[in-house]
């Protein structure tokens, strides 16, 4: 009951926030609408009236430091006014975004959480935050906006297509305004952030991570290549998502955020992935394709000098969290290339980290993913370097014999 009460109040004051937005913009700009989302999208996403059916009351810790409870309050960076501004930045709320606040709250948030501890962190305090941090709020929509979509494919609703075609425009929507904004947000900072701008940052980052790998789970938006699909990830994660390898290296995450590291639940594996490493490191000395070039022997070796880091959680039995989905972050970007240019030496590291992937198979923005892009892999390597892989197809073959 009192998670239920939890949730309305956290509707409640996004409810009132919106009103009292709406009447400040039309004092401001009568004329002008907000360019959060097409108009047409409220007429297809209202929320249900009964969530706002509580008295209304007034949060005691709008703007306190969610984080640290009982520390004073940082400086926020981007929501709030600057120098020049003598009024703060109004961030209009739609009927739309507060049905997608309405599902974060219910059930995205575990998205996050996935043993289900700390939920109040991400369900009803990051919400009260991101009401003062644009991005941190279009990430929290473009996640729920995705996770409605990928539900309803995947409990074959069938719906009006408009509305389903909707919620996949609002994610993308969203999506791309948590990037500038977080890009922004970084151009913003100061050399030296607070703890509290530093957990914003990190929990954004790890949004916009979950987001690109489940942007390309819905049909619309998948090339019909896992391959593919993960270099385009990749991709998306390029530019101000790496400043997560640096607030990981600066950052001690609290136990509430356990999610951003690594989870200590699982059985443990037999620790081959350091005999794993040290094969490829010995294949990529004797590969005839790379030793006519030292530049693309060296981006092989940081390849994988950081996937062994990755295989070291999975060995001692966590989920491998953040820590391993930055390795993303941490390959060169021309590694994307290699592996798109089907080089056998880059698909065979590739092949490897997908066992990283199956370790998050149990979420549902991962999926089967992991285990779609080696296969394919294992498809256009051939039989002939089908050893060089044998390792990561024995680390996921235990639940998927039949995929090989």
């Amino acid at each position: 009951m009192l998670d239920l009460l939890g949730n309305k109040k956290v509707l409640i004051n996004a409810h009132q926030l919106f009103h009292t937005s709406e009447r400040l913009n039309i004092r401001h700009n009568p004329t002008s609408q907000s360019s959060l989302v097409p108009a047409q999208a409220d007429h297809i996403v209202h929320p249900q009236p009964s969530i706002f059916s509580l008295p209304a009351s007034q949060p005691d810790t709008w703007n306190s430091e969610f984080w640290r409870p009982g520390s004073s309050p940082a400086k926020p960076v981007i929501g709030h006014a600057d120098q020049h501004s003598e009024e703060p930045k109004i961030r209009s709320l739609k009927p739309s975004d507060l049905t997608l606040l309405s599902r974060w709250c219910a059930r995205t948030y575990q998205s996050l959480t996935p043993d289900g501890k700390n939920g109040q962190i991400w369900r009803s305090t990051i919400v009260r935050e991101a009401m003062g941090n644009a991005p941190l709020l279009d990430s929290i929509l473009a996640l729920a906006a995705l996770d409605i979509v990928y539900s309803r494919e995947r409990d074959s609703i069938q719906e009006n297509q408009h509305d389903h075609q909707q919620f996949q425009c609002l994610a993308i929507l969203h999506w791309d305004q948590a990037r500038a904004g977080l890009e922004q947000q970084i151009n913003q900072a100061k050399s030296e952030l607070s703890r509290k701008e530093s957990m914003s940052l990190l929990a954004i980052c790890n949004m916009l991570i979950i987001i690109s790998f489940a942007h390309v789970r819905t049909p619309l938006c998948s090339s019909g290549s896992a391959l593919v699909d993960l270099c385009q990830t990749v991709s998306h994660l390029r530019g101000s998502p790496e400043i997560l390898i640096r607030l990981i290296d600066e950052l001690q995450p609290s136990e509430e955020l356990a999610f951003l590291v690594r989870q200590g639940s699982g059985p443990n594996m037999p620790n081959t992935s350091t005999l794993a490493i040290h094969a490829l490191r010995k294949l990529n000395n004797e590969d005839s394709t790379g030793n006519n070039d030292p530049k693309v022997r060296s981006i092989y070796i940081k390849a994988i000098d950081r996937l062994a880091s990755c295989l070291r959680y999975i060995a001692w039995g966590s989920r491998p969290g953040l820590i391993g989905l930055s390795w993303l972050l941490e390959v060169p970007a021309v590694f994307v290339d290699l592996v798109l240019d089907h080089q056998p030496m880059a698909l065979t590291i590739m092949a490897h980290y997908c066992v990283v992937l199956y370790h998050l198979r149990s979420q549902w923005w991962m999926g089967t993913f992991g285990i779609r892009v080696i296969d394919e892999i294992r498809r256009l390597l051939g039989n002939d370097r089908l050893g060089n892989i044998q390792w990561a197809i024995d680390g996921i073959s235990t639940d998927c014999t039949t995929c090989f």
